[in-house]
């Protein structure tokens, strides 16, 4: 599959709300490097997981400013659904969040209500911070780019967020639900299992209702490629990848082939008849 080196001005969130396809690269482990790796390919965006990867304010400064150097948005996948969480992340630079475990519209909302300013949300205001460009501009432009840009994802990754999966893939400023399989398979009784009825079901339900959903764009994983046909077809406009799976999977055949030519090397060869 080619990767089209090209980057777009537009903000990401206005790609996200007409359903654009997208292809996303998570960095779960600290390389600033990567980032921009990232951007000078040509992906749409990089998610900085701080759920299951580091979560240090410095660091996550650092990976930001790698991504600005190579002109590609970045959205950090929180810890928590927790407002001082996002706003650091927000704060930081980040032009949005993933707000991880949302089972609820109350909990989705809340997570819009904690990345955007008011009038459409409570985040508090610091221009001072690298998001404001640490005072260098003013609080007119550090809103107005806020405004245009604030990306807001949530996660729909438990059993009992299912039969609510419609309500929060239609909340005001959710602008794409994120399907975890994961923690759904684990919530289900089926840790891994993405195949069980039970699982497969669950997952079918949440498909069909962010498709539902107004302006509501819906974001896989996938471990490669060849996956991506089946869920562009199911109505997956995000497509991520994760580095570390991407790697570990390129590491372990470049081994076991290594090893392989290796051993053919050696063999004796046939006696001369």
């Amino acid at each position: 599959m080619k990767i089209e080196t090209t980057t777009s001005s537009e903000p990401l969130v206005d790609r996200i709300r007409r359903r654009e396809q997208l292809l996303g690269l998570i960095v779960k482990v600290p390389n600033p490097a990567l980032v921009e790796v990232a951007g000078h390919l040509g992906y749409d965006f990089v998610l900085l997981d701080t759920e299951h990867g580091a979560d240090d304010t410095i660091e996550l400064e650092h990976h930001l400013r790698a991504a600005d150097s190579a002109g590609i948005p970045v959205v950090v996948r929180v810890g928590v659904n927790e407002p001082l969480p996002i706003l650091r992340a927000m704060d930081s630079g980040a032009v949005g969040v993933i707000a991880p475990h949302v089972d609820t519209a109350e909990q989705a909302a809340a997570a819009a209500a904690a990345a955007h300013y008011a009038p459409v949300g409570t985040r508090g205001l610091a221009a001072s911070t690298r998001a404001g460009r640490h005072s260098t501009g003013t609080v007119t432009q550090h809103l107005d780019r806020a405004r245009r840009e604030t990306t807001v994802i949530v996660q729909i990754e438990d059993a009992k967020a299912v039969p609510h999966a419609a309500a929060i893939a239609a909340t005001a400023h959710v602008d794409a639900v994120w399907l975890g399989p994961g923690d759904l398979s684990m919530s289900l009784g089926h840790p891994g299992d993405l195949g069980h009825p039970d699982v497969a079901a669950a997952i079918e339900s949440i498909v069909t209702a962010v498709n539902q959903a107004e302006d509501t764009a819906l974001c896989v994983v996938v471990d490669s490629e060849d996956d991506i046909p089946q869920w562009r077809r199911r109505g997956a406009s995000i497509v991520v990848f994760v580095t570390t799976n991407v790697v570990t999977a390129r590491l372990r055949e470049l081994l076991a082939n290594a090893r392989a030519e290796g051993r053919e090397a050696t063999k004796p060869a046939a006696d001369a008849k």
